[in-house]
């Protein structure tokens, strides 16, 4: 599917044809936006062939192992980047990643992706209401679908700040199997989005640089905010993946005190009891002894066994084991 908008000063957004983009791309009022989710192979050639795109361009956004980078040819650039989207339908959060090729050019951009961008409904409303978008180059427009990405990025690590705080909360009220999971399948969920995201903060590094060809000067700035806000996105990944760990350990130690207090209980219940347990098993020997012919034994064997017990109580309280 093809879309394509043109933007041009104090004007509404057009859709113009493709027989028209060569003539609008040459002049500096246009700015021509195409988007290409999910098209044919005939579609795409179409449109690199109209624009002029490198073919080695396209070949490398086909490749099925890429990463984010931003690659220059001799008339326009290549971003790959990867847009990710959390699916909690499920107790297990699965993350989905989808390559976004965006080929910059004079007065034009083509963004191609296999399947929908997750924040194309922010991305539109953003350039469509945009009033300064037409009288700006295709470096700009790059950069709002940049920082709309990462925005989104932000927007779906916020869930996962959530559900971490939830799980404090739950580790320490209501230790289980159930919150020990939730804690691991966090911690995995971090780490994999941590994956996807923190390889743009290089990429992105690219386009502050003085060496970035269809960059106009007054865009380092943008860039730049764009590259310290994926940054601040990463520390806070790091921040929360620190204190799941934490969180595993401090209901690790809960565990094992709670283990250590029942113990305790039961070695207090074994001292008390074995001096009864010897004495009874003594005194229930079947051999016939002349001092068992005495009722007094019977009673000073009780009162052996509760002084023995009182001092076992008063010890375990001076050593504060109680």
């Amino acid at each position: 599917m093809i879309a394509t908008s043109l933007f041009r000063p104090d004007a509404s957004p057009a859709e113009p044809s493709m027989t028209e983009w060569p003539n609008l791309c040459r002049d500096d009022e246009n700015l021509l936006w195409v988007d290409l989710q999910a098209p044919s192979a005939t579609e795409v050639a179409r449109v690199v062939e109209v624009l002029g795109i490198d073919p080695r361009a396209l070949e490398t956004s086909r490749r099925p192992d890429r990463r984010p980078a931003v690659r220059f040819y001799r008339d326009h650039a290549l971003v790959t980047s990867m847009a990710v989207q959390v699916d909690t339908m499920e107790d297990q959060p699965r993350l989905s990643a989808t390559a976004l090729d965006l080929f910059v050019g004079r007065n034009f951009l083509v963004s191609l992706h296999p399947q929908p961008l997750p924040f194309a409904q922010e991305l539109e409303e953003r350039t469509a209401t945009h009033p300064r978008l037409g009288r700006l180059d295709s470096t700009y427009l790059l950069y709002l679908v940049l920082d709309t990405m990462v925005g989104h990025y932000a927007q779906e690590f916020g869930q996962i700040e959530d559900d971490v705080e939830r799980l404090e909360e739950q580790l320490l009220s209501e230790p289980g199997r159930d919150a020990l999971d939730k804690a691991v399948r966090l911690k995995h969920h971090i780490h994999e989005l941590r994956n996807v995201v923190a390889p743009h903060r290089e990429a992105f590094g690219v386009l502050v640089a003085g060496d970035y060809p269809p960059a106009d000067r007054n865009m380092e700035g943008y860039f730049r905010d764009l590259l310290a806000h994926l940054g601040g996105l990463i520390d806070r990944m790091d921040h929360v993946r620190d204190i799941v760990t934490g969180s595993y350990n401090l209901y690790i130690s809960n565990v094992s005190q709670r283990s250590n207090q029942q113990l305790r209980v039961l070695t207090f219940l074994s001292a008390v009891l074995l001096p009864m347990t010897l004495i009874t098993g003594l005194f229930g020997t079947n051999f016939t002894l002349s001092e068992y012919t005495a009722w007094e034994g019977f009673y000073i064997m009780l009162v052996g066994m509760a002084l023995i017990t009182v001092g076992l109580l008063a010890f375990f309280h001076l050593r504060r084991w109680l």
